[in-house]
């Protein structure tokens, strides 16, 4: 994962986890999976290349600058084939439109969970309070659960639902 922050406040750019942090191991995980954290502000420039903190600049700043007027080292190669890669899609309309299109799918898709998330919500609340109706019910009028359901015009084919709730 790459942040524009550092996510454990140690100042470091690279947090590599293997149940603990191989940089620091007071920081631990314990789940038995690896993990690499990559800070993009990490100040620990000792520890890492230079062609890396080219790239975590560019990362970060998406130019040749910073945003403290330093320059992003221009001479790596591998950092220019980055830019002009980044560029050329920028540029490119197609991909502009595959882009727009993509995030009005995504938009659409996230209007719809939250809807279906709405009304599921309420279909719950609905069933809740039902539940709760049919127990005072039979609290209070000492019923069955069937009696409870019928004086409360539950549909029949719904009674099995609400017992096994219950």
């Amino acid at each position: 994962m790459i942040t524009p922050f550092d996510l454990f406040h140690k100042d470091r750019y690279i947090y590599t986890f293997e149940e603990v942090c191989q940089e620091d191991p007071s920081i631990k995980l314990n789940d038995g999976s690896k993990r690499i954290f990559i800070n993009t502000r990490g100040t620990n420039t000792q520890d890492v290349s230079p062609e890396f903190i080219a790239l975590m600049k560019f990362i970060e700043y998406n130019e040749t600058e910073g945003t403290n007027g330093t320059i992003v080292d221009s001479s790596n190669k591998n950092l220019a084939i980055i830019k002009n890669r980044v560029a050329a899609i920028k540029a490119s309309e197609e991909v502009g439109v595959k882009y727009m299109n993509k995030w009005e799918e995504e938009a659409i898709i996230r209007q719809e969970a939250k809807t279906e998330g709405i009304q599921e919500g309420i279909k719950e609340g609905i069933e809740t309070e039902r539940l709760s109706s049919i127990r005072k019910v039979m609290q209070s009028f000492k019923v069955t659960a069937e009696q409870a359901m019928e004086s409360l015009d539950i549909p029949a084919n719904d009674f099995e639902k609400y017992k096994a709730m219950l």
